[in-house]
């Protein structure tokens, strides 16, 4: 390790090592927590190296034993402190560790930007106003400090980004809401809520979303949707208005595909007065449609067009639409599209943990009789995922799925799902996990509120049958009976192929002392599931070994499960 003095440029961020402060490019100074602080300074000693993960485990933690995911967490809070969203500065070597990149700086740490007086008190001058070609605007005001004899262009230069064909997300773009000129309010609603929109999108791992900055360039009058997909490469657009309706706001919103100009989903929303600051159900509504309109979408591509004519976005979305339908055919042929996906694009963890669920949806669903091969095929998708992305989060909920519910090594599957909801705390997916983990585990009502919580944060889900699902389990171990009944009732309106919750409603019905409907429940998962046993189902089980399990195993057999 080398000892390092000046200050080092991380990306567009800058760090002192005399202070161990971080500088962001917007002029914000950040103070790691400390193990965090120990991490980056263990990397910054090897900057530009490979900093293995076991030697940085070694050299944070001497005297303590501790799993990858401390490491893991250290390597997050850097990455948001410095602004590395995109992994570019911060660089993850698949199974061996990290290389930081940076440059080594002599001198002073600059100050914030904008702030003319520290710039001069360390002797850096204000940035000099841009030239037209520079600002990309054709009526600006020429430099007259600009070098005469330097090339002048009359036009900004366009660069086409070449995208990586093998991406498999879709790119989304929120146009700025129109607001009437002389409606200072409503200018203020619609900034706010296609701020919070974005950002809410962009907290999702399966959109890419264009930044705001580049959006608001456009203005309000952004003309046909087919011109503003090619000058931003978005695949969607969401746009809308806002209008004064007396003392609330009307939001009239749309989400389109470039390409066809189609609108796939479009809404009206009545916001009470402040209601759009304080509460945000309005946001979620719309991010939940966004990402419902596109799985729909995708899934109506990917059955009517050959493969080789579409994006992989479209057979990915496609792909995970029809394995949550639960019919074997569209189920099996998810995994081809899955497939094909991976073969495409092999280092992108996406496909693979969809793939790993797609083993463990198998399982739950009675179609295969090796449970254990279906949990070795799943810890070696997502263990590839990881590898790639050690804080990708869908694959750390899809792996902790797998422990718990096929490998049954529930401490372990306990540790992904607070790692992935450390990243990402309100991964609805994630939450519902868990809060069946814990009710496997008799702490129903631990469970009950982490998936009704998760219920909350899906109201517009597109396998929103899934969080009903979950959420009746828990409260079955929760023993509120009527409850897990209203609740598998509601799922199984959504779905009614998915045996794991006639499993469910049949328990919570004899829970109920609800026999006859019981009875009629466990006959309709009897022609489902021919071959469900009562002693089978308790022996592939993880609450097996738990008060939940026999007194679910009881209840079957009641029902008229044969044992």
């Amino acid at each position: 390790m080398t000892t390092v003095s000046g200050h080092i440029r991380l990306g567009r961020a800058t760090y002192h090592p005399g202070t161990e402060r971080i500088l962001t490019a917007s002029g914000d100074e950040i103070v790691l927590r400390a193990q965090s602080a120990q991490v980056l300074r263990a990397l910054i000693g090897r900057l530009g190296a490979l900093s293995p993960r076991d030697d940085l485990i070694a050299e944070v933690w001497p005297d303590v034993a501790v799993t990858d995911d401390s490491l893991t967490q250290c390597i997050l809070d850097i990455r948001r402190a410095i602004g590395d969203a995109d992994r570019s500065v911060l660089r993850t070597m698949p199974k061996r560790g990290y290389v930081l990149h940076g440059e080594l700086v002599q001198g002073p740490v600059p100050a914030a930007p904008g702030q003319a007086a520290a710039h001069a008190s360390v002797g850096i001058a204000p940035a000099t106003p841009r030239s037209p070609a520079e600002t990309g605007r054709a009526d600006a005001a020429p430099d007259p400090s600009r070098d005469p004899g330097a090339p002048h262009y009359a036009h900004p230069l366009r660069i086409i980004p070449q995208l990586d064909p093998r991406d498999v997300l879709p790119t989304l773009a929120v146009l700025p809401f129109r607001a009437p000129p002389d409606s200072s309010r409503a200018a203020i609603v619609s900034a706010y809520l296609g701020d919070e929109i974005a950002g809410g999108i962009s907290r999702s791992e399966d959109m890419n979303v264009i930044s705001r900055l580049s959006t608001l360039e456009l203005g309000q009058g952004a003309g046909d949707l087919r011109r503003v997909g090619q000058m931003l490469n978005a695949d969607f657009v969401l746009s809308g208005s806002v209008f004064d309706r007396g003392t609330s706001s009307l939001l009239l919103v749309e989400f389109a595909e470039t390409t066809s100009q189609r609108v796939l989903w479009s809404d009206r929303m009545a916001l009470a007065d402040r209601a759009w600051i304080e509460d945000d159900e309005c946001v979620g509504r719309i991010v939940a449609q966004v990402r419902r309109a596109i799985m729909t979408n995708e899934v109506r591509r990917v059955r009517s067009s050959a493969l080789r004519d579409l994006k992989l976005f479209s057979v990915l979305h496609g792909a995970v639409g029809l394995m949550h339908r639960f019919a074997p055919k569209e189920f099996n042929l998810a995994r081809n599209y899955l497939d094909y996906v991976i073969e495409k694009a092999p280092d992108h963890p996406t496909p693979l943990a969809w793939l790993a669920r797609w083993h463990v949806l198998r399982a739950v669903q009675g179609w295969t009789e090796d449970t254990k091969c279906e949990a070795r095929a799943a810890l070696d998708f997502t263990g590839r995922a990881l590898d790639i992305d050690p804080d990708h989060t869908l694959a750390l909920v899809s792996e902790g799925q797998v422990l718990a519910h096929l490998a049954h090594r529930l401490d372990e599957a306990e540790s992904r799902y607070n790692t992935a909801l450390a990243i990402t705390p309100n991964d609805a997916q994630c939450l519902a996990l868990r809060g069946m983990f814990s009710a496997i585990r008799d702490r129903g009502a631990e469970g009950k509120r982490d998936t009704e919580r998760a219920l909350h944060l899906s109201p517009l889900h597109p396998h929103r049958f899934f969080f009903l699902a979950q959420a009746a389990a828990a409260n079955i171990a929760a023993k509120d009976y009527p409850r897990a009944v209203t609740l598998a009732k509601e799922s199984l309106r959504l779905n009614r192929t998915h045996v794991s919750t006639l499993r469910t409603l049949a328990i919570a019905q004899a829970g109920a002392d609800q026999m006859e409907d019981a009875r009629r429940t466990a006959a309709e998962l009897m022609r489902l599931h021919p071959g469900m046993r009562v002693s089978s189902w308790l022996k592939n089980s993880p609450s097996s070994g738990y008060e939940l399990g026999r007194s679910a195993a009881e209840k079957l057999k009641l029902s008229g499960i044969p044992l």
